[in-house]
């Protein structure tokens, strides 16, 4: 950071000494700029690639979870369910909120009985007011919450003109806007701690469309945004670059929020159960992945620089092309 900067400055003071002179201050001024970009992006790439193959002949240490207090939403039953018991059992304090109080409680029993640590909260996450108030009371009478894994979600599945406008705005509430109220109570914390951890579980629906979906896709693609633009925002400022995020990709899973669909190719795009999925999230948030995909048919999804590309090559490409207001 401190050896760009001085770069920086010696080139203005070169370009001001010897080019504006010259050249006055036309297009062909930012050349020798560009040269010099193409040429530092040229090596950030090179380096991080090797980084990257460095990586996969020797792995890195995952993230240890001992101490960690974790935050999940839909806790209750399927795929929350599967991860609070998978991250308690690698030590974790998990805290289970759902709007289901006898489900959401018999996770924190069976938590308990493993000698894990858990608290249950009845909370409906659409609410503003319930998840800030909440919030505050947990950082204050148990501790700070160091990862929030947002999977409260729902779905129904229907034509658009057959659904009511109280279905629509429920859906577009719990699989959207409950991501921003809970993003709101905790993402302060973590700013101020300086590191931290958000996971999203989104949808296949959030990378392609489908039909008698309208609303549920409109959320997820919108949670997909919403994702990557957090995910920019938090890179690029050096005191929040330690805030991490991993946006969670679900194909068909058995959760028991709809039934299983039916299709010619279920060899190609085959139902997994909840708790696979579960141990691939959590993996992915163990090893800080930005992106996790719970269904290898889906990468043909993601773009290009997603598929071939290491992380911090993306973000290499994604710096030297950022846009600034």
């Amino acid at each position: 950071m401190y050896l760009d900067s001085y770069v920086a400055r010696r080139f203005r003071v070169f370009q001001e000494v010897w080019i504006l002179p010259w050249w006055g201050n036309g297009w062909v001024t930012a050349i020798p700029l560009w040269m010099l970009d193409s040429m530092v992006l040229m090596v950030k790439l090179f380096s991080t690639c090797v980084v990257a193959a460095i990586r996969v002949l020797i792995p890195p240490t995952m993230k240890s979870l001992n101490g960690e207090t974790i935050l999940i939403t839909g806790a209750g039953q399927g795929l929350g369910r599967e991860l609070a018991l998978q991250l308690a059992e690698l030590g974790a304090t998990v805290i289970c909120w759902d709007k289901d109080a006898r489900r959401n409680k018999a996770v924190v029993d069976e938590i308990r009985k493993k000698d894990g640590d858990s608290y249950g909260f009845t909370v409906d996450v659409t609410v503003r007011d319930q998840v800030s108030s909440l919030a505050t009371c947990i950082s204050r009478q148990i501790a700070d919450v160091s990862m929030v894994i947002n999977n409260a979600g729902a779905l129904n599945c229907a034509p658009l003109t057959h659904l009511k406008s109280e279905s629509i705005a429920k859906l577009i509430e719990i699989n959207l806007l409950a991501h921003f109220w809970v993003l709101e109570a905790f993402l302060p914390s973590m700013i101020k701690r300086r590191q931290g951890h958000i996971v999203a579980i989104n949808s296949s629906a959030g990378l392609m469309p489908c039909s008698d979906m309208v609303p549920y896709c409109a959320a997820k693609f919108g949670l997909r945004g919403l994702m990557d633009a957090l995910s920019e925002e938090l890179r690029l400022d050096t005191w929040t670059k330690n805030i991490h995020t991993t946006s969670v990709y679900l194909a068909t899973c058995s959760t028991g929020m709809y039934p299983p669909p039916s299709h010619r190719f279920t060899w190609w795009y085959s139902e997994i159960t909840a708790k696979e999925a579960a141990k691939v999230i959590v993996e992915a948030s163990l090893n800080l992945l930005n992106l996790a995909l719970c269904c290898e048919e889906w990468r043909n999804k993601v773009s290009l620089e997603e598929k071939h590309l290491p992380q911090d090559s993306q973000r290499c490409l994604e710096s030297f092309s950022t846009v600034c207001f």
